[in-house]
């Protein structure tokens, strides 16, 4: 097993992930990735209009091996 780190991006703020996880290659790492990503989503649903979230995955050199985002946007409905 390899060990991939999660970094994640709120606000255009990068949070680096020293820890890291194990996973079983790059689509085990990704399926983890998605998972920090609905998390991330989940946490800030409220307070983020219109930001951009986004986990960005590397392997264990430093090399970004995904980029996984979402932007969370108010619509109102009637206006």
């Amino acid at each position: 097993m390899a060990r991939y780190f999660f970094d994640s991006s709120v606000r255009d703020e990068v949070m680096k992930d020293d820890e890291g996880i194990e996973c079983d290659g790059i689509e085990a790492a990704c399926r983890e990735g998605m998972e920090g990503l609905r998390d991330l989503a989940r946490q800030f649903l409220k307070d983020l209009d219109g930001q951009q979230l986004a986990i960005f995955v590397r392997d264990e050199t430093g090399e970004r091996l995904l980029s996984l985002s979402i932007t969370l946007q108010k619509k109102l409905s009637g206006l």
